[in-house]
């Protein structure tokens, strides 16, 4: 068995009988720490928390899903060790339901919920730890360097124009390189081999052509150099699943708990893994989600997840207003009933309608609104217009720059973990707004890797981890490690406080630390280049700070006095936000997606057929469900003819803008 195997198994001690239970008093406790406000838990949200089936929990938006399951795993806490010793496994989507966990079980002292044999993680961080990289370690016997999108991408383009110039354009006449970064991949269970979009590269181009070699050597070298997509990490995953089979039986038996936030996120393949992973007969899994916020930036992409018919329920929202919750629960795949927060003062759903020759007098005329209902005067004002195409139509159709030409859709705050210079490294550090201290580390530690990687300095012929790296400091010096850890400490706070770092770090990688490691004073021109401000990093700097500007409307009132300030984006980046008041504005992605989907928002809800239907109402319900007090849709006349009556008796109202004189 494998070592990574053989561990994990041992770590497994004697069974210890204990029940678990959750009780209302566990509950009330609970409530004083999450709630010091004195909100409390409704009578859904107890039964959701003390269930500890296997079951699935449907969660409409704002209804407090994640405070549920962070009060449940905080109650459990408290319960710890299980019997067996086995731990609690959390899988979600993205890092700030991660973040929010943390930073809410950071209340209770000495937190278990992040120590052993416990784990919280995105699902790509579950797979990539427990599966991809002991894959990697074991079949090629050394180090992965990297699982992204950025640092593949990179080094994708760089082997890619490395192809004599001949073959290369020939291939991007019939796969253009956006098109190729997408459809070269490995198959996920088929070993090794290399598809080129549905077809396998053989069959594409004979392998007895260059073109072939030259396209499977580019694909197997990025593996081989350790340089993995998230893809490959589902492919490395599948083929330690196919080569242990046992994985199952360790996992299975180290968890005793699977919470899965935003279940609707899940893609078939990872469905796949999971249930590979899982053994359900031997862990108690739980499903939370919303089916109804399904919603994919691909159109090939899709939820697998299903709710069971006997699901829990939580339809209370806290964050959608009674007028809201009445329009928005029909544009919808489930209608799910929703009620909405009492609290919150109603302000009518409103429809601003445009033509072609008023379109620039959206955003005014819902800045006007914002002043009108008062919303300036609220502690929280987060004003969005939001749409679901960014992009500007080849043929004129109406998209997001149609209202706003200066719209960017590259706008992008994502955190990378690899970039190609140390400014870039930095520039990064600059734009974490989360307070966890571990996320500027981890910038820095990578960024001395990839200071090793330049100068091409391994450790028993594999590149650099952090572990190998602290390792061999501590081997030649355990006063080295500590004085590195108080340097990253240092940079760390200076960073926080806004100080310039770049040439301090600059200068330990340069004099200190790779003549250190590699026992030579002797840097390469490629690691001084790297350690160099260069104006590409300067300028990625400014375009960061440019788009952000770029992409905000600024309302001056009638009054002089009054500004208001409109950040445009796209559905999909503002997916799990709340806002003050939210403007959606129809666009074209094959049709215009209110005149597609008036039915639903004129109350008349079919159980929708087809993908592009079901697509659509995920991507609108997700954008109409963001607002607490006031939401806005911006209609194009002719979506609105005819339906106007109708569209009054379902709660909306309407308003008109004038055109343009002269």
């Amino acid at each position: 068995m494998n070592t990574w195997l053989m561990q994990s198994t041992m770590r497994l001690p004697k069974e210890v009988a204990k029940l678990v239970e959750i009780t209302n008093e566990d509950i009330d406790c609970i409530e004083t720490i999450l709630f010091p406000n004195g909100s409390t838990f409704n009578e859904s949200h107890r039964t959701v928390i003390k269930n500890l089936e296997t079951v699935d929990i449907k969660a409409c938006p704002g209804s407090g899903k994640t405070t549920s399951l962070i009060a449940k795993l905080l109650i459990l806490e408290k319960k710890l060790p299980l019997e067996n010793n086995r731990g609690i496994c959390v899988l979600t989507h993205t890092n700030v339901g991660v973040n929010e966990i943390k930073n809410r079980s950071s209340q209770q002292e000495g937190s278990k919920l992040f120590q052993y044999p416990n784990h919280i993680s995105t699902i790509q961080v579950f797979v990539n730890k427990y599966l991809a990289i002991p894959s990697y370690k074991h079949f090629f016997l050394g180090n992965v360097y990297s699982i992204d999108v950025d640092t593949y991408l990179e080094n994708f383009k760089k082997l890619f124009y490395k192809i004599p110039r001949g073959y290369r354009q020939n291939i991007e006449r019939k796969f253009p390189l956006e098109d190729l970064l997408q459809k070269l991949v490995f198959e996920y269970e088929e070993d090794g081999i290399i598809y080129l979009g549905a077809k396998k590269l053989e069959d594409v181009y004979s392998e007895t052509t260059p073109t072939f070699q030259y396209l499977k050597d580019l694909k197997k070298g990025l593996l081989e150099k350790g340089i993995l997509s998230y893809r490959d990490a589902y492919v490395m995953a599948f083929k330690f699943i196919k080569e242990f089979p046992e994985i199952r039986d360790v996992i299975s038996a180290r968890f005793k708990f699977l919470f899965m936030d935003e279940m609707q996120d899940t893609s078939p393949i990872q469905m796949k893994l999971l249930n590979q992973v899982f053994d359900i007969n031997k862990v108690i899994i739980q499903r939370i989600g919303d089916t109804n916020q399904a919603i994919f930036e691909s159109p090939n992409e899709e939820s697998s997840w299903k709710p069971d018919k006997r699901s829990l329920s939580l339809t209370e929202s806290k964050r959608l207003s009674s007028a809201i919750a009445k329009c928005i629960d029909n544009v919808s795949v489930d209608p799910q009933r929703i009620t909405g927060n009492e609290a919150i003062q109603n302000i009518e759903p409103t429809i601003i309608v445009l033509n072609d020759n008023n379109i620039e007098k959206v955003l005014p005329t819902f800045a006007e609104l914002i002043i009108e209902n008062n919303l300036l005067q609220k502690d929280r004002k987060v004003f969005k217009a939001i749409g679901r195409v960014g992009k500007i139509h080849k043929e004129g159709q109406i998209t997001l720059p149609s209202y706003y030409p200066s719209f960017n859709k590259g706008n992008s705050k994502n955190i990378r973990v690899s970039y190609s210079s140390l400014q870039e490294y930095i520039d990064a550090i600059n734009r974490i707004e989360n307070p966890d201290v571990n996320e500027y580390r981890r910038l820095i530690i990578n960024c001395l890797l990839h200071a090793l990687r330049i100068e091409d300095i391994k450790k028993d012929n594999k590149w650099f981890s952090e572990k190998a790296l602290l390792q061999t400091l501590a081997e030649k010096n355990e006063q080295i490690v500590i004085n590195l850890n108080r340097l990253i400490a240092k940079w760390v706070v200076n960073a926080k406080n806004g100080q310039q770092i770049h040439d301090e770090i600059a200068g330990f990688i340069t004099s200190k630390f790779v003549p250190y490691i590699k026992g030579s004073k002797q840097v390469t021109k490629d690691l001084r280049d790297f350690c160099a401000i260069s104006k590409k990093s300067v300028d990625n700097e400014n375009e960061i700070e440019e788009i952000e500007q770029i992409n905000t409307f600024i309302h001056v009132a009638s009054n002089g006095k009054d500004e208001v300030k409109i950040n445009l984006d796209t559905v999909y980046n503002v997916k799990g936000e709340t806002h003050t008041a939210t403007l959606y504005l129809e666009t074209f992605y094959k049709k215009y997606d209110l005149f597609y989907l008036m039915d639903y928002l004129k109350q008349n809800h079919t159980a929708p057929k087809g993908k592009e239907k079901i697509n659509a109402l995920c991507v609108t319900y997700v954008g109409l469900t963001r607002p607490t007090h006031l939401l806005c849709l911006a209609m194009r006349q002719e979506t609105l003819d005819g339906n106007e009556e109708d569209l009054k008796k379902a709660g909306w109202n309407i308003v008109n803008i004038k055109d343009k004189k002269g």
